[in-house]
């Protein structure tokens, strides 16, 4: 028996699967039945140090064609995302 959870473990629990990872990033997708979305959440990393979580719908284009509309984390969810990106040195301040 664990006595600890991964991070990876937690996300899978609410729903997240990762998709790949390398040592650029990390991807994971939910999807949402009720709405009929797919959420997808990348960590990645910025050649200025800079490195950035995204959440957003790859599906839903925005109005003016720029990018994808984003989707919100809850408080939970953005504690599992930080803890991964420090997990794989990819946290700037």
């Amino acid at each position: 028996m664990k006595l600890f959870k991964s991070v990876d473990e937690k996300l899978k629990e609410i729903g997240f699967v990762k998709i790949e990872e390398d040592k650029y990033g990390v991807r994971y997708e939910r999807k949402n039945s009720k709405y009929n979305f797919t959420q997808s959440v990348d960590i990645l990393h910025k050649s200025s140090g800079k490195h950035i979580l995204q959440s957003y719908d790859p599906d839903l284009m925005d109005e003016k064609k720029v990018g994808n509309t984003c989707v919100g984390l809850t408080g939970y969810e953005m504690k599992l995302f930080l803890k991964k990106m420090k997990q794989i040195d990819l946290y700037s301040k």
